[in-house]
């Protein structure tokens, strides 16, 4: 039997077990939304007839209705506790009101309002059920319209609530988009103008406030003929005679809370966590060593100690996964210290390169904050020291499997071993995992099984899966199977849990059908962290239906996990006993094909993404995939950067794993076509590893033209991120090859980055003579859009040596030349060099219309630098004109963009917003 869940918040569906098992047509999915409407009421057949056919019903409704009703019957026959009955004319539809997302969503909002130490928390789970507007798929516009509104206002009230409670924790510079974007979809609620008004002054932005105020005023009057409200009147008058906000936007220190969700079956660890709670209240830095065995539930601990003592560390929580024994690798330090730093609002042109250096900056920046750094899952001391505070009031937990005695020796870290819990902590998981009843109705085989397992949390619930497999699965049977392996569980006392556990694991391996033993092993191959369907579908070369069954069976018995929906992923212990069945028992030649079609799977997919995402430029065509290879079918250019966005972890580690498995080609190629997407995103550090692992592995193969698009892709994100000495020797190394293939295109690609590096250092000169050198090499290829592009850069280099008229003229021949090749970006940057160049004419007039249909171009096509960087000019040429407060929006929405996509520019612009308040 499964299990079956309903969801009303976004179109109306069934999921059962996980899986989307939706009514077939509209009509009922309309009868179903109305029945769980009325939860546990009688809904009559004239009711949901009328919702049918709101006109005129034909002769034959009420027979079609109880056909709509007996199939829904059919789709709910998999789980008895789903009931739908005949009352009357009428019927009845109950379940456990959990089971709907509506009622959870209410029942979350309204402990929000009684749980005041996790309102927020509970109001952002509850606003995490909406998928879209409530009933989206219903059948009539007119019924869904007069049924939705009101759970419309049911979220807009819960999200005004949790907007309150991140004002009143000194977010309000996080909440002002999210605010702006509201108010133009509902201009006229003045609960949400309110809101936006005190978080504008809370930003130092009164100005913004009042003016906010009297636009509302002015469209309540002209579209509702009403006066404001008096909550609203008296903000306005509040902020009248408010004092200046504590302190400016862009000073406002994010609030990162990045620990993994709490377990709800959390048990026992009473002494631990009184331990860990009485440490906490000793002044200094707190820093605490968890050590003990693999499974004994370190990380659990951490997790739920952390957000247990959430409150006392105002200013954040840092988490990270060490990997220290992965089989993909510990993690790099200097890796996580990026991330940390991220995080806490340090710029990427801020983070200084180097291991020491930025563990330096971190101790700085946590300074005077109060911190909590949960680093899980560390491999020794040294990987572990560089990452720990040393500011009173800040505090590190860290776990391990190895006892960090460095760490307490020399940093003066108090270490505690996690043991195994004891025997009633046992029973109880047990109890909780299986049901108290039960546990009580065999209380002699639930102790039996307790000493099998040594207190082991891990092996306990592995067990408990196996017993849970079917209700009347006798407990006696489990111990009794526990107990021919007792020998090897014994050894969890003194040795290292991950070959112990072997047994443990193989029960529910064993237990597998034959093709999910296969595909269990086949993903022991995957080099993580998660996986679709349509990748294990790949390894296995079967189709996905067909795999999406078997990973169903893996999930069911808990050898896999689904962590965010369609993505899955292993336990590390559970992936390195996969790893270990496919080197025992899968063929060297059934491993290497298997690879072979999972990474054809993922350079397909970043092949047609690149296609999408860069439709001018032209990437050379990828092999054929391997038969049983997987496609990846994106849709559009929207649907090509959601899956860059959602594999993007998978993709850079499949261009590592690649090289590291000799398949060099799969390396270069991915790396190659991740570029248009890490560039638009702004993703400095991916892009330069990938890239760097490109030339290595381009190298290694010895393929001239991949080694030639290796060192260009380089130099480009080298560029992007101020490396420009560096950048320059990689393209002087591309230029060679390109012109020893005679590969015109390639040719002026490099001569199109050496104008963009000699701007970067303000030579224009030289910009302007390696931009009419692109011209030629683009005309020779054929090469339309980088014809345009050059043309838009020579406008630009001229726009910048004073030169107003010839800027003119070649911005207008490009823009001339993207019109008809069709290329919005190009357009988009077009229009930013014909605004520099009407503003270098003094024409800032015009600029300013350029700049700003420039920025929406920009913004449409998802070109966040060029939208940046109009309205950077936006704002000069705006400051030409006297006006100072639209300069001074112009260029604080330009530093949010560029801080948003991490570019280094975002401190120049900081630099303009300083000096124009002084």
């Amino acid at each position: 039997m499964g299990s079956i869940a309903f969801r009303l918040l976004g179109p109306i569906e069934v999921v059962q077990d996980g899986q989307a098992a939706n009514p077939s047509t509209a009509q009922q999915r309309c009868v179903l939304a109305l029945l769980l409407l009325d939860l546990g009421r009688v809904v009559p057949a004239e009711r949901l007839i009328a919702a049918l056919w709101p006109a005129e019903p034909p002769v034959s409704a009420h027979n079609t209705v109880r056909v709509y009703v007996t199939r829904l019957r059919r789709l709910f026959a998999v789980d008895p506790s789903v009931r739908l009955e005949t009352v009357g004319r009428g019927w009845r539809l109950t379940c456990d009101r959990n089971r709907v997302d509506l009622y959870r969503f209410r029942d979350l909002a309204a402990r929000a309002h009684h749980e005041a130490p996790n309102a927020r928390e509970l109001l952002t789970e509850a606003l995490g059920l909406w998928r879209g507007p409530a009933l989206a798929d219903a059948t009539s516009e007119h019924w869904r319209e007069s049924h939705s509104a009101g759970l419309e206002e049911e979220r807009l009230a819960a999200l005004e609530d949790r907007i309150v409670l991140d004002i009143d924790s000194g977010c309000a510079p996080m909440v002002v988009p999210e605010l702006s974007v509201l108010l133009a979809e509902h201009p006229t609620r003045e609960r949400l103008t309110q809101l936006q008004m005190s978080a504008l002054h809370d930003c130092g932005r009164t100005a913004e406030a009042i003016t906010l105020y009297h636009r509302t005023r002015t469209v309540l009057r002209d579209d509702l003929g009403v006066d404001p409200g008096s909550e609203l009147q008296s903000e306005f008058q509040r902020l009248l005679g408010a004092p200046p906000a504590r302190r400016a936007r862009e000073t406002v220190d994010p609030v990162p809370r990045q620990l993994p969700g709490d377990l709800t079956a959390f048990v026992g660890r009473t002494d631990t966590l009184a331990h860990l709670d009485d440490l906490l209240n000793d002044e200094g830095t707190f820093l605490v060593a968890l050590d003990g065995l693999p499974g004994v539930g370190k990380t659990t601990l951490a997790v739920h100690w952390a957000h247990r003592v959430g409150d006392r560390f105002p200013d954040g929580t840092l988490y990270a996964n060490l990997r220290g024994f992965s089989s993909s690798g510990p993690r790099d330090p200097a890796e996580i210290l990026q991330e940390f730093l991220h995080a806490l609002g340090v710029p990427a042109s801020r983070v200084p390169a180097g291991l020491d250096a930025r563990a330096a900056h971190l101790r700085s920046t946590l300074a005077g904050r109060r911190v909590l750094l949960v680093l899980d899952n560390a491999r020794d001391e040294t990987q572990v020291r560089s990452l720990l505070p040393s500011t009173p009031g800040c505090g590190a937990v860290v776990t391990s499997r190895h006892q960090l005695t460095g760490l307490s020796a020399r940093q003066g870290a108090l270490r505690l071993r996690i043991d195994v819990i004891d025997r009633q902590e046992a029973l109880d998981l047990l109890a909780r995992r299986l049901g108290a009843r039960r546990v009580h109705r065999e209380p002699e085989a639930a102790s039996r099984i307790v000493d099998g397992c040594a207190g082991l949390p891990l092996a306990l619930a592995i067990v408990a899966a196996r017993a849970d497999e079917a209700d009347d699965f006798a407990l006696a049977s489990v111990a009794e199977e526990l107990e021919t392996a007792k020998t090897a569980l014994d050894t969890f006392e003194s040795f290292d849990a991950s070959a112990d556990l072997r047994t443990v694991f193989s029960w529910s391996y064993n237990a597998l059908s034959a093709n999910a033993a296969r595909l269990l092993r086949l993903l022991g191959l995957h080099w993580g962290p998660d996986f679709t369907v349509e990748a294990a579908a790949s390894l296995a070369a079967s189709p996905v239906q067909d795999t999406r069954r078997l990973v169903n069976e893996l999930c069911r018995t808990r050898l896999l996990g689904e962590h965010r929906p369609g993505r899955f992923g292993f336990h590390d212990l559970l992936a390195a006993y996969a790893a270990e069945l496919a080197a025992t028992q899968e063929t060297e030649a059934d491993r290497q094909e298997a690879t072979h079609r999972l990474l054809d799977h993922y350079l397909h997919g970043a092949h047609t993404a690149a296609e999408l995402l860069d439709q001018h430029r032209r990437y050379d065509p990828v092999n054929p995939s391997a038969t049983g290879a997987i496609g990846v079918d994106h849709g559009d250019q929207d649907g090509a950067m959601r899956w860059c966005a959602t594999e993007l972890a998978v993709l850079t580690t499949s261009v590592s794993a690649a090289h590291a498995r000799g398949f060099d080609a799969h390396a270069h190629q991915i790396a190659h076509r991740l570029m248009p997407f890490l560039r638009k995103q702004g993703l400095g550090t991916p892009w330069l590893e990938t890239t760097q692992l490109a030339v290595q592995a381009a190298t290694r193969a010895d393929d001239p033209r991949a080694i030639a698009n290796a060192h260009f892709g380089l130099a480009a994100a080298q560029i992007w991120y101020g490396d420009l000495e560096t950048a320059r020797t990689h393209l002087s190394e591309a230029l060679r090859r390109y012109e020893a293939l005679d590969d015109h295109g390639g040719t002026a690609n490099i001569h199109t980055m050496l104008c963009k590096l000699a701007s970067a250092e303000e030579d224009f000169t030289a910009a302007l003579s390696h931009a009419d050198d692109a011209l030629v090499w683009y005309r020779r290829a054929g090469a339309g859009w980088g014809e345009a592009r050059t043309l838009n850069n020579i406008g630009y280099c001229h726009a910048r040596l004073g030169r107003p008229r010839l800027a003119l003229e070649f911005c207008e021949q490009a823009i001339a030349v993207f019109s008809r090749v069709d290329d919005p970006s190009g357009m988009a940057g077009a229009l930013e060099s014909l605004g520099a160049a009407h503003a270098s004419n003094g024409r800032h007039d015009r600029a300013i219309d350029a700049h700003r249909r420039s920025i929406d171009m920009a913004l449409k096509h998802g070109e966040k630098q060029i939208a940046a960087a109009a309205m950077i000019s936006l704002g000069d040429s705006l400051l030409a004109l006297d006006e100072r407060e639209a300069t001074i929006r112009a260029w604080q929405e330009a530093l949010v963009m560029l801080e948003d996509i991490r570019d280094p520019h975002a401190e120049t612009v900081r630099a303009k917003l300083a000096a124009l308040s002084a």
